[in-house]
């Protein structure tokens, strides 16, 4: 490929990474300021909190990432050792955390359970197995082989999905996933509605004391009045709250069960054909058959897999952003905007 493939392949490895670097702080920064700050620390922080504080996560997840990059890297911590401990660590939450969202009988003692146990195991049997095959020798390069990960790996999603699994059939819970599907749900402010009427209220009292006050107006004339003023301060209420449109909330279309079961079904056939296509169709007559490609067959392959890398790009690249096309206008107008001088002062 010469110097320019090596460039290419430079170029690539660091959109790569900082993809993957860019999704994972706003990942974590996104799970500290909702999941821990809002929830825990200040559950009446503002737009304005809320900012700041994921800002500030950005910047102190980056901070911790840089030095345990730092610290992997003087001690001989490879990337590939890195992904297979990954495993060990992470392996026993696998199961349970899908059970959690696709069973509604599991138990959430089995899974927290089963979650915290297969950790144990996992990191229990890798270092076990470590020290039985490289005599009790247990660092960096010997724990770092193929089948010490893969004994901790399938220590760990085994036992935690043992255990998740085996509570949960024993003591079944009776989860209603009406909860969570209700939780983005489209919804009048209550807040922001008691408010409103609370200050409508006030001020047809105070209309209706003037009013009264009024000894030159007639008690019909009075009727008459605050009842057009109360008209009005309902009409109103109700368009100060129909304008109101919270940000984070699932339009009505999206809740629809008739929709998410066609959606659901779709994205179920899909997996099932592609899992049969790229582990099974494709792959195992090949290992069977182990053939000895001429070149015009080596042609069709290549051209083939040209094909499936550009589909691949338009599936995962070009049809988002079509799809998120008047998303992404009114955000690009609203920086626009700001640039400006137009948009909203946030201080």
């Amino acid at each position: 490929m010469g110097k320019s493939g090596a460039a290419a392949m430079l170029v690539l490895l660091f959109l790569a990474v900082t993809s993957a670097t860019s999704a994972e702080l706003i990942a974590v920064s996104s799970i500290l300021t909702y999941d821990v700050y809002k929830r825990y620390i200040n559950p009446q922080a503002n737009e304005l909190q809320i900012l700041r504080v994921s800002h500030w996560m950005v910047a102190v997840y980056a901070l911790i990432m840089s030095l345990a990059g730092l610290v992997f890297f003087y001690i001989g911590v490879s990337m590939g050792w890195l992904y297979t401990f990954m495993g060990v660590v992470l392996g026993s939450a696998v199961v349970p955390i899908a059970l959690s969202i696709t069973w509604r009988k599991a138990n959430k003692t089995a899974c927290i359970t089963g979650a915290i146990v297969g950790f144990m195991a996992g990191v229990g049997v890798w270092v076990g197995v470590t020290a039985g095959l490289n005599d009790g020798v247990v660092d960096v390069v010997t724990s770092g082989g193929d089948l010490e990960m893969l004994a901790g790996n399938l220590a760990s999603i085994g036992v935690g999905g043992v255990i998740a699994v085996g509570g949960s059939y024993l003591y079944p819970a009776d989860f209603d996933f009406d909860i969570t599907r209700a939780i983005n749900a489209p919804h009048r402010l209550a807040h922001s509605s008691e408010s409103m009427i609370t200050k409508g209220e006030q001020a047809q009292e105070q209309a209706k004391g003037e009013h009264v006050a009024d000894n030159e107006l007639s008690k019909d004339k009075n009727e008459e009045l605050n009842k057009k003023e109360k008209t009005k301060i309902e009409n109103d209420i109700d368009t100060d709250i129909e304008s109101i449109t919270p940000a984070g909330l699932t339009q009505d279309q999206d809740l629809d069960p008739v929709q998410l079961n066609k959606a659901f079904r779709f994205a179920a056939w899909c997996s099932i054909i592609l899992l049969l296509v790229m582990l099974i169709l494709i792959p195992l007559p090949l290992f069977f058959a182990q053939p000895l490609f001429s070149v015009r067959a080596l042609e069709v392959w290549v051209v083939l897999s040209i094909i499936w890398a550009f589909g691949a790009c338009g599936a995962v690249i070009v049809f988002p952003v079509w799809e998120a096309r008047v998303g992404l206008g009114e955000m690009a107008r609203g920086v626009w905007k700001d640039l400006r001088g137009g948009g909203i002062n946030m201080r």
